[in-house]
């Protein structure tokens, strides 16, 4: 098994973790390894960075809420937007 293979097994495992089926689990580890492996070359930067990032937003999403540097966003935006 190379590098990619065992990142999209590991990636998998987390989304089974989360309650996906197996298939479900593989075919969005393989989506999230590919995005993950473009923001990299884009930000020039790691692989296991913009992979982190990933799976932060899709853990929080799992648990229905948003990441925290987003909770802070929001907020932002919800106090400037005047109320009716």
């Amino acid at each position: 098994m190379n590098e990619q293979e065992q990142t999209i097994a590991q990636v998998a495992q987390a989304f089974k973790n989360l309650g996906s089926s197996n298939e479900q689990a593989r075919i969005m580890a393989e989506q999230l390894v590919k995005r993950a492996n473009q923001l990299a070359k884009e930000n020039n930067s790691s692989l296991i960075e913009e992979l982190g990032k990933l799976l932060e937003t899709v853990s929080c999403g799992a648990q229905g809420r948003l990441k925290p540097s987003d909770e802070g966003e929001m907020g932002q935006k919800r106090a400037k937007t005047p109320e009716k």
